[in-house]
């Protein structure tokens, strides 16, 4: 947490105001939360620009990948007399804390105030950069974790926010700060248009070249403007993104997980395998106690075991009955042994089937296996990543979630195409003396596929 809390500065007529809603002090230097990310294409900057600065926004800052730009509505020279300039949060943490992949950074920074930073790659995610009140950043936090696969998002912050957290050296992150990283004065593009009319008064050619140029820039924001009701573009912001977004896909997936359940014993020291529930990244199982204790229980654990039991899932006066919970890590075949699996490939749009392709292969699969005492269940398909109709839409995804259930010995039966992704795989067993073959336990997979919404 910031050592030095805000330094509220007294305002005078002479110095413009100044959101301290959203900055932090760290000695002369100025951190500023809660920035308004939006995408920056190539020859934009001028356009959202004066967009921002007539919507009142004062200063900029851009990604070093140069896909967004972030506005804040103060002038980073009226912060203050004496302190330095003012710097991102959010382009700080990524250039000098980020590990990559998708991170949740949250902590309290005062009695008021929260704040939130979700990065994906070291990129600020737009929407989740925010300041405010407590209850305000969880919910935002719920709402990323629902659209991410959340066991995946690295933690850093408060724990009563995030629950599991690293903590964060706030000295590391803020040690190094670039003009990579500070904020900008917007130009007033205003001033010097006027500028350009009192010369063209006193010159006729010049005044012919503005003329034109003012037609010109006239038409480039009409179609500026008419790009910006598109829904192609707000689409095609962030459809790649999630598509790289998506894990567990193809047979390669299914079968690691299958490896990850043949790695966990059925018994371990007088305690009963219940329960496996399998995702693309590990192996969740649960055990029901005959006999033995936890110390024998834990020093049995298998390889394929991360860390020790949770014993904290049984009630303290019923010991006896008592449950436990372990994760496994998944198979890596290719390397022999329990090593964490290799990343399966992502989904590329160009490479996805139509959806009668899906229906031809990936259907019929399942319709073959419906013959065997195995059910079925696929949901209409809907938009990927978006809302809307998929006919307005140039090159749309869409996706269907399905399930499998029936016995053990149909999984190798199960072949599943690169465009189809695993959710869940899980397996309840019975743990009474009259307990059921295994080969008449039942699984079950869940997941979704994705495909062309049309031919592009």
């Amino acid at each position: 947490m910031f050592k030095t809390l805000l330094n509220k500065t007294p305002t005078t007529k002479a110095r413009p105001v100044v959101d301290q809603s959203r900055i932090f002090q760290k000695g002369k230097l100025g951190i500023v939360a809660g920035l308004r990310w939006v995408p920056l294409s190539k020859g934009e900057r001028s356009k959202l620009l004066n967009a921002a600065r007539d919507e009142g926004e004062q200063s900029y800052c851009i990604t070093p990948d140069g896909a967004q730009i972030g506005f804040f509505s103060s002038n980073p020279g009226g912060h203050g007399k004496g302190r330095g300039a003012l710097a991102s949060l959010a382009l700080l943490l990524g250039q000098n804390y980020s590990h990559g992949g998708e991170e949740i950074y949250a902590f309290h920074v005062d009695a008021e105030r929260s704040c939130l930073v979700v990065l994906r790659d070291g990129q600020p995610v737009p929407g989740f950069d925010v300041i405010g009140r407590a209850d305000m950043v969880a919910e935002r936090i719920n709402t990323f974790l629902q659209l991410s696969d959340a066991t995946s998002v690295r933690r850093l912050g408060a724990i009563d926010l995030l629950g599991n957290v690293e903590e964060i050296d706030w000295d590391l992150v803020l040690d190094e700060v670039n003009a990579k990283v500070r904020l900008k004065k917007i130009p007033d593009i205003r001033r010097v248009l006027m500028g350009l009319a009192v010369s063209a008064v006193l010159c006729a050619s010049v005044f012919g070249a503005i003329t034109y140029k003012l037609a010109r820039d006239k038409r480039i924001a009409d179609e500026l403007a008419r790009i910006a009701d598109d829904p192609n573009i707000v689409y095609e912001s962030k459809i790649d993104g999630d598509l790289a977004a998506v894990t567990g896909t193809g047979q390669a997936s299914l079968q690691r997980m299958i490896g990850g359940l043949k790695q966990i014993p059925l018994q371990i020291k007088g305690w009963r395998l219940s329960k496996v529930e399998c995702t693309p990244v590990l192996c969740n199982a649960s055990w029901s106690r005959s006999y033995g204790n936890f110390a024998e229980f834990g020093h049995a654990l298998p390889p394929s075991a991360m860390g020790q039991p949770q014993y904290d899932v049984f009630k303290p006066d019923d010991l006896t009955s008592a449950r436990l919970v372990t994760q496994h890590r998944l198979e890596d075949k290719a390397a022999g042994n329990t090593a964490p699996a290799a990343p399966a490939p992502k989904l590329m749009r160009t490479a996805l089937p139509l959806r009668s392709a899906v229906a031809s292969k990936f259907f019929s699969s399942l319709q073959d296996m419906s013959m065997v005492d195995v059910k079925v269940k696929v949901e209409p398909a809907q938009l990927f990543a978006g809302q809307g109709d998929v006919n307005q839409l140039v090159r749309p995804v869409v996706h269907a979630a399905w399930t499998i259930e029936g016995p053990l010995w149909t999984l190798e039966d199960i072949v599943l195409e690169d465009y189809v992704a695993v959710d869940t795989f899980a397996v309840e067993l019975e743990t009474d003396k009259a307990a059921t073959p295994m080969e008449q336990t039942r699984y079950k997979l869940s997941g979704k596929y994705y495909a062309k919404g049309k031919d592009f």
